[in-house]
């Protein structure tokens, strides 16, 4: 009987390769400098330097075809995303950059991929996405923010919340009511919209994890039409691809990952001070996180196949997110006090201080891109095909 091989080939290793590379060139200072700029963005797990620095190795869009990425299949790409936050790097600006990238080449017009995809490439461009408002979070699709067309501009009303990355972005793509009279998914687009543009207000909103959010104020804000990416009243269909890509990342898999491999290390000829109930707990996780990295993969896989994985990127997002809160709250209470009060500072316990602050980001995990309720009816119907309640 012949055992699975999830092991790279040479072809896909040399990604990873390129990837260690990069990493290598990092030494403790030059890490430290990475987390502190993040921590001044207020945004977890985002660089503008360290993203800038992937772009400069042909690192951004790998998945896209020439000339705007390098063709690489799917697998590829999350081999090399993987060994990033795995080694503690900040990834999202690396994936709501390229979400966004890809969202044109999936429905942007010749026009707009040719003004916008050089720039996500060569990370000189920010984007985020403008979808949540003030009672339309889960539910999305009751949003209320209008776009009325007049000659050749879109005249944009309403206000989004939840917005991450809005204050460091320079785009947003924003999903807008076209038709009043269209219902649910039925009558909304979705529009380009740059944020230095008159009628814009961008305010703070702090989290439980550390960093920003934002509520972004839309009053009489002018959008060129041409900026209307896919057809009127068709925007649902030109999101759900962004919704689908979402739901497919590591909700807190990746990162549990890592601090689990840091704990152990930690932990290391220390079994004798821990209990049986502890170490066998330890040892479950670690089948557990396993055992998440490989849904993660098959999903990646299914999306490199071009397989519909509307079903089955639900199924990643509640485990990764649900085992990550499980997991840190474990972490936290055999670490102790030290969790509660340590900091990253050079002289403190560095992994203390992440265990802490993850404890907190963990706390959202099973709430952004979709609570784990809407995300179980998705499973249920589109994956295991169970009739919709009424």
């Amino acid at each position: 009987m012949s055992s699975m091989n999830f092991s790279p080939d040479d072809e896909d290793a040399q990604y990873r390769d390129r990837f260690r590379e990069v990493a290598d060139s990092y030494d403790w200072l030059a890490m430290r400098a990475v987390r502190q700029e993040s921590e001044d963005l207020h945004v977890e797990r985002y660089s503008l330097e360290f993203h800038r620095r992937l772009a400069k190795e042909g690192l951004v869009g790998l998945t896209w075809p020439t000339p705007h990425g390098a063709g690489a299949r799917v697998d590829q790409q999350l081999l090399m995303a993987e060994e990033l936050e795995c080694q503690g790097f900040p990834g999202y600006g690396l994936t709501t950059n390229q979400r966004g990238g890809g969202m044109l080449l999936r429905s942007g017009s010749p026009e707009q991929i040719a003004e916008h995809l050089p720039h996500v490439v060569d990370g000189s461009w920010t984007y985020c996405q403008g979808l949540s408002e003030p009672g339309a979070g889960s539910d999305l699709l009751s949003l209320r923010t209008r776009a009325v067309r007049d000659g050749d501009h879109y005249i944009v009303n309403g206000a989004k919340l939840w917005t991450s990355s809005a204050h460091i972005s320079q785009w947003c793509s924003l999903l807008v009511r076209t038709d009043p009279e269209g219902k649910r998914h039925k009558g909304l687009s979705l529009l380009l919209v740059d944020l230095k543009s008159p009628g814009i207000e961008i305010q703070p909103v702090w989290v439980l994890g550390g960093w920003r959010v934002n509520a972004v104020f839309y009053d009489n804000v002018k959008v060129p039409a041409a900026n209307l990416v896919g057809e009127e009243n068709g925007g649902w269909n030109v999101i759900t691809g962004n919704l689908d890509e979402e739901r497919a990342m590591s909700f807190g898999g990746t990162e549990t990952r890592l601090i689990a491999a840091r704990l152990i290390h930690r932990l290391q000829g220390m079994a004798d001070q821990l209990s049986e109930a502890d170490l066998e707990t330890l040892g479950r996780f670690v089948m557990e996180l396993e055992a998440d990295r490989l849904l993660y993969l098959r999903v990646g896989l299914a999306a490199g196949r071009h397989e519909d994985t509307s079903g089955i990127g639900p199924m990643s997002k509640v485990n990764g997110s649900e085992l990550a809160q499980r997991f840190i709250q474990w972490a936290a209470d055999l670490i102790g006090e030290e969790a509660l009060f340590a900091s990253d500072d050079a002289n403190e316990d560095v992994l203390a201080a992440d265990i802490e602050q993850q404890l907190r980001v963990a706390t959202v995990l099973t709430v952004i891109g979709g609570t784990s309720e809407v995300q179980r009816n998705i499973v249920s119907t589109r994956h295991l095909g169970l009739p919709r309640s009424n």
